[in-house]
């Protein structure tokens, strides 16, 4: 054995013995430092169980989905899909999608969509996107090309760079100089089964 070896052993047995060595009166029952004390309640929370965050559902810029896609988290698309997409939640596209798209809010984001959208509260469709389809919506922004019917029962607002070429229903509509329809326009109270009722 070892000079070192020795040392350590000696130093060990020294450390276990030295308690039991010591009277009563004389062993040192020490109250942990306050610093100690911050230390185990910072532990302690980090080994409670962690909360799941609202989840997020991704299609990457490079990713191709062939099939229907159905999800209740929220949804974002950077890549492309080809069916139909089903979301109990808010969508956000950034590439495109080739079929039917139901959800609950979305934006569409300089994107490209081939397929009709419905969407129960808000469509915000941005500039350079363009929609070949109808839309049924509570409230639409748009800012980009659409080519199909809209049907809002709320408000719709165009901008300046939008291109509607279809009929458009909706409760009240804003229209910024420099957008572009090509269609009817109605605009009044709309009913479940979008018949129109005179405001």
């Amino acid at each position: 054995m070892g000079w070192y070896q020795k040392q350590k052993r000696i130093y060990e047995s020294r450390q276990q013995n030295h308690v039991h060595d010591l009277p009563e009166d004389e062993v040192v029952h020490s109250e942990p430092k306050k610093e100690d004390m911050t230390k185990m309640e910072e532990n302690k929370d980090a080994q409670q169980p962690v909360k799941p965050q609202e989840s997020a559902s991704l299609i990457g810029e490079h990713t191709e989905v062939t099939g229907d896609v159905s999800t209740d988290d929220d949804l974002t698309i950077y890549g492309r899909v080809k069916g139909n997409i089903k979301c109990s939640k808010r969508i956000q596209i950034y590439g495109s999608v080739e079929g039917d798209i139901l959800c609950q809010d979305a934006s569409v984001i300089q994107a490209e969509i081939h397929g009709n959208i419905e969407c129960k509260e808000t469509l915000k469709i941005s500039q350079e996107s363009t929609v070949e389809g109808n839309i049924t919506t509570t409230a639409l922004e748009n800012g980009g090309a659409v080519r199909g019917d809209i049907h809002a029962g709320g408000h719709i607002r165009l901008s300046e760079k939008s291109q509607v070429s279809g009929d458009i229903t909706a409760a009240s509509i804003s229209v910024d100089q420099g957008a572009v329809i090509q269609g009817c326009v109605m605009i009044g109270i709309q009913d479940t089964n979008g018949a129109q009722k005179e405001a």
